[in-house]
C-alpha cells in the first residue's frame, strides 16, 4: 500500500525530523511538503531526510491568503493518482492508528468500502506549563491535553483520502469535495471540517494536535502567523491562548511508539 502525506509548513525545521520519523514508521512512504516562506533550516533538514525518505518539496515564497488551500489543490491535481491513500495534516499534528501498529493495517478495512475519505478527530494539547520552548521531542515534552468531547476543538477532523479520485478543496483545509463523501471511523458521514453533531471517536485513528507548544512559541510565532487556510494577516490574541492551553489530563496515547520513534529518528539522521 502506497501511503502519501501532504503538508504545508512554515519555519518548523526544528521539529521536522521527529514529525517525518513518526509518520514514516507508521507506514507513510511518500511525502509532499510545501514549504511556505521558510527562513529557518527547513531546507537543510529536508535535504538530510531526503537521503532516506521519498520527499517532494515545493517552495512557496510568497505571502497569500488561503495558501494551504492552494497547496492542497496542487497536491490533489498532481500527486493523488500516485498513492492509495493521502493524508492532509499540519506540522503540529501527529496522526496515528490506535488499534493497529501501522496505517497499512488500519486502512485495509476501508479499501473497498464506498467512501472517498476518512475524517479523523483530533485531541488538543496544551503547553504542559512550558513558558519557554523545551529541547527534545514534541511527543515527549507536551503530554497534557483536554480529550473531553465537550471541548469543541476536539470536533475538528482532518482527511485521509483515497487515491486515484477526482478531488478538490473546499473553503477550509479539513474536508474535501469527493465523489463518495467523507466518513469517520464509525461510518458516520462528515459534512464539514467541524463535526459538531458527532461525538469524537478514537477507537481506530487519532490526531494529537500540539497546537500550543510553549508560551514563548505562541508569542514569537503562532500569534502572528495567520491562518493558512484563511487570512495570512489574522492575529491570535491571548484569548486564543487561554481557550486552547488546556492541560486537564496526562495523556499516554503515544507512549507505545516512543522506542520505535527514537530508533527511526536515529536511522533517518545517521
Amino acid at each position: 500500500m502506497i501511503l502519501g502525506l501532504t503538508t504545508i509548513q512554515r519555519n518548523r525545521g526544528r521539529w521536522l525530523a521527529e514529525w517525518f520519523a513518526f509518520h514514516h514508521m507508521l507506514g507513510f512512504n511518500r511525502f509532499y511538503f510545501y514549504a511556505h516562506m521558510c527562513t529557518d533550516n527547513t531546507f537543510d533538514v529536508l535535504a538530510a531526510l531526503s537521503r532516506k525518505l521519498d520527499i517532494k518539496a515545493v517552495n512557496i515564497a510568497d505571502s497569500m491568503d488561503q495558501v494551504q488551500l492552494v497547496a492542497y489543490q496542487h497536491s490533489c491535481q498532481n500527486y493523488l493518482n500516485d498513492v492509495d491513500w493521502m493524508a492532509f495534516i499540519d506540522g503540529d499534528e501527529f496522526l496515528f492508528p490506535t488499534a493497529c501498529d501501522s496505517f497499512t493495517q488500519a486502512l485495509a478495512p476501508y479499501e473497498h468500502q464506498p467512501v472517498s475519505a476518512l475524517g479523523v478527530y483530533n485531541v488538543s494539547f496544551g503547553s504542559n506549563g512550558h513558558l519557554t520552548e523545551p529541547e527534545g521531542l514534541i511527543t515527549e515534552n507536551f503530554r497534557r491535553c483536554n480529550s473531553n468531547a465537550s471541548f469543541l476543538a476536539n470536533r475538528r477532523i482532518k482527511s485521509i483520502i483515497k487515491g486515484k479520485q477526482q478531488v478538490s478543496v473546499t473553503n477550509n483545509s479539513h474536508i474535501f469535495n469527493t465523489p463518495q463523501g467523507t466518513f469517520d471511523e464509525d461510518g458516520r458521514q462528515v459534512l464539514s471540517g467541524f463535526a459538531k453533531d458527532h461525538i469524537p471517536s478514537y477507537s481506530k485513528f487519532r490526531i494529537n494536535h500540539y497546537l500550543c507548544q510553549s508560551l514563548e512559541y505562541f508569542q514569537t510565532f503562532k500569534s502572528t502567523s495567520g491562518h493558512a487556510d484563511a487570512s495570512s494577516r489574522a492575529v491570535r490574541g491571548m484569548d486564543w491562548w487561554e481557550n486552547f492551553d488546556q492541560n486537564v489530563e496526562f495523556d499516554t496515547s503515544i507512549e507505545r511508539f516512543a522506542h520505535k520513534l527514537n530508533e527511526t529518528l536515529a536511522y533517518l539522521m545517521e
